[in-house]
Parts: C-alpha cells; sequence; structure tokens
C-alpha cells in the first residue's frame, strides 16, 4: 500500500533491491544539520519470512526513481507480536559517518580547503567525490584540530575559517562551498484566506533575537604573537543597525593570523545568527513542485503570505519528506532569508539576492518598525 494520492513511488535501495510499500517514513535533510536523517516503517504480515540484518548497509532513499539520499543503515528494529508484526529503519547520509569518528590531527596550513577535505576524509571509500561549490579555492592558515573533534566538527571549523560550510549532496558527494544566490525561484507558494492561489497546508513563523546582538566585539591573536597568551592583538567590531535592544558580546576567534582571516570569520558567525533570526516553515502536499521538481535544499522560492505582508523570494534550507497514515504525503519546507547564507561562497551573487525588492524577507528591522514603506531590504553592514 502507497498511502497518498500524488502518486509518489518511495523506495530504499539496500544490496541491488528495492524495498517499498511503506506505511510511514520521514526523510530530512538540512544544511544546518550535521548528517541527513532517514526513518522508514512498516506493518508485516503475520508469519513473514525472517528479514537479515541490515544495519551497517549502504542504502539509497529514492523517490520516483531520483536518489534524495545516499547512506548508512544505523539501525534495524523488528517489533513481533501476537498477531503483528512491524519494520523500522532508520539511518543517516554518508555525514553520519563523519559525525561518529574522531579526526586525525592533520597540518592544514598551506592547503587549499578542497585539499584538506579531501584528506580528512580520505578514510572513508563511501565518500567517493568531493567538489568545491565557490568562486575561490581558499588557501588555509594555521587551524588547529583538537584531540577527540570529530571529522564532521574538523571539516566544518576549517570550511568555516573561509566562510563556506560542508554537506553532502544526495548522491554522497561531499560539497565544500555555498549558496548559488542566481538560481531562479523553483516555485511560488502562497498563503491567503482568500486568493484562489493557494497551495499550502500551513505557515509557520518564527522571529528570534537570542542570538542577535546590538554590538560584537572580535578578539584573535595572530600566531606571531602566541607566546604571550593573555594579549589579543587582533580585534573587530560589528555594530547591528537593525537591533534596539542593548546586548553586547565579545568572542574570542582562535584561528586568525590577521585581520582579514578574523573579519571573514566573524562574518560567517554573524550570518549564522542571523540565520536564527528568522525561520518559515511551509507545510505542502506531495513531494514536488507544480513542475514536478522534487524540493530540495538549495532551492530558491517566491512565498507570499498576504495576512503577513510577506512577498519575497526565500533561500530553502531545509526539507522534510513525510508520509503518515493521517495526513498522507506532505513536505515541510524550511525558508531562510535570501542571500545571507554562506555570503563568501560568491560574494556578487549574494550581495544582490540582498538587494532585490521584497516585502519583509527576513529579520525585523526595529528601527525602521511603524514607518510606512512601500519595499523592506533589510540591508545589515556586517555585508556590505
Amino acid at each position: 500500500m502507497q498511502n497518498n494520492s500524488y502518486g509518489h513511488t518511495t523506495a530504499v535501495r539496500i544490496g541491488g533491491k528495492e524495498h517499498r510499500d511503506w506505511e510511514s517514513y520521514d526523510i530530512d535533510s538540512d544544511f544546518l544539520i550535521p548528517a541527513d536523517g532517514f526513518d522508514f516503517a512498516i506493518g508485516l504480515p503475520y508469519g513473514a519470512a525472517e528479514i537479515p540484518d541490515l544495519s551497517g548497509e549502504t542504502c539509497e532513499v529514492v523517490i520516483d526513481g531520483q536518489t534524495v539520499m545516499t547512506g548508512i543503515v544505523d539501525s534495524q528494529h523488528h517489533d513481533k507480536r501476537k498477531g503483528s508484526r512491524s519494520l523500522r529503519l532508520s539511518g543517516r547520509d554518508y555525514a553520519g559517518l563523519l559525525v561518529d569518528c574522531s579526526a586525525v590531527q592533520l597540518n592544514v596550513k598551506g592547503m587549499t580547503v578542497l585539499d584538506a577535505a579531501k584528506k580528512l576524509v580520505a578514510p572513508w571509500p563511501q565518500i567517493k567525490n568531493i567538489r568545491l561549490k565557490a568562486e575561490s579555492n581558499p588557501v588555509l592558515d594555521k587551524i588547529d584540530i583538537e584531540p577527540g573533534e570529530s571529522v564532521w566538527q574538523a571539516l566544518t571549523h576549517i570550511a568555516n575559517s573561509v566562510g563556506l560550510h560542508p554537506w553532502m549532496e544526495p548522491d554522497g558527494t561531499l560539497v565544500v562551498g555555498g549558496a548559488d544566490y542566481a538560481s531562479p525561484p523553483v516555485a511560488t507558494l502562497c498563503w491567503s484566506r482568500s486568493d484562489k492561489r493557494r497551495n499550502t497546508e500551513s505557515v509557520v513563523l518564527e522571529w528570534s533575537v537570542d542570538n542577535r546582538y546590538s554590538e560584537v566585539v572580535f578578539l584573535a591573536q595572530s600566531h606571531a604573537k602566541s607566546g604571550d597568551s593573555a594579549k589579543h592583538d587582533l580585534k573587530w567590531v560589528y555594530k547591528d543597525p537593525t537591533m534596539t535592544l542593548h546586548k553586547p558580546k565579545t568572542v574570542v576567534v582562535s584561528d586568525a593570523d590577521n585581520l582579514a582571516a578574523l573579519q571573514k570569520q566573524a562574518k560567517k558567525q554573524l550570518a549564522d545568527w542571523r540565520l536564527e533570526g528568522f525561520t518559515l516553515t511551509v507545510t505542502v502536499g506531495g513531494h514536488a513542485t507544480r513542475d514536478g521538481v522534487l524540493w530540495q535544499p538549495g532551492q530558491r522560492v517566491h512565498v507570499i503570505d498576504d495576512e503577513h505582508g510577506i512577498d519575497a523570494v526565500f533561500y530553502l534550507m531545509g526539507r522534510r519528506f513525510m508520509l503518515s497514515r493521517g495526513s498522507g504525503t506532505q513536505t515541510e519546507l524550511r525558508f531562510k532569508e535570501d542571500g545571507v547564507w554562506t555570503p563568501d561562497a560568491y560574494p556578487k551573487k549574494s550581495e544582490q539576492a540582498r538587494k532585490r525588492k521584497g516585502s519583509k524577507k527576513g529579520v525585523t528591522n526595529r528601527k525602521k518598525a511603524g514607518k510606512k514603506q512601500k519595499t523592506e531590504t533589510n540591508k545589515t553592514a556586517v555585508f556590505e
């Protein structure tokens, strides 16, 4: 039984065989979550043949013939009761291996960020392809990989030091880079009480100032003066022009040899904090756009919500495919402000995205709140 009205065929490929007809599943992928995960469940007829242990097996999650995740089955749960049986498979993409395992001690100074990534993941033959998605392949300065640090932590640390981020593609390719904000929107989603274009099941808007600050002082100690641990000879101060609350913060950056390196890491941190300030979560029926394109993190989508005055393009940071008896086939889409995440990967493209006109594109500029404006571009000084 494939319990959905959208005609999607979802399968798990293991050892050359496809396992279909799941009663429920959850397939989650998000740039901000270290490892994408999946969970499948099905009821089995009483007296069904014994199912072998599949934990540790390589697998692919496939929807309508298209691979949406490649990884490892972490666990298998087989529940047998009088008159009933059920099977549950859970796992993660290949990033799960890097999250679980400790990194080797590695001197990356003088390497490009791509070469360093290849060195870190070399022990895992499952990860065959590593590629760069950015305008340049920066050369790394001295970066300390702490004992016990996981491979994924070390990889993220190295990528973040040059304003980039690591993630896994559906086919198991490891990517180090950032968002391409020049790609056209793949769809328009609308929420309205009266508009016939409404094509969403639910919309959740969340604003937060938990990790937003009025002033942040970033400090670092250049390696040339590392003998004196009490002094930080590098300093960069950022003031948020959109914050009215008094919330000062000081951050010490461990790996920055000069002011430019300090600023790059500081801007990456500020961009991540700004992302936390606004989340738009939209739930839609099915797993694909009207044109039949499966939803995938990294897409750009035009969103209209006339109740909140939203009319802008947003960046799809995460998506969750779901199937359940009660709700059928759905997709949860988690959007963030366009042009903010990893702005150093493609600086001009991200700048153009931030300057595009749109209503209520992200975090609230409280110094402009209450004033009538045709459009709100939400410029942030850190990106200028």
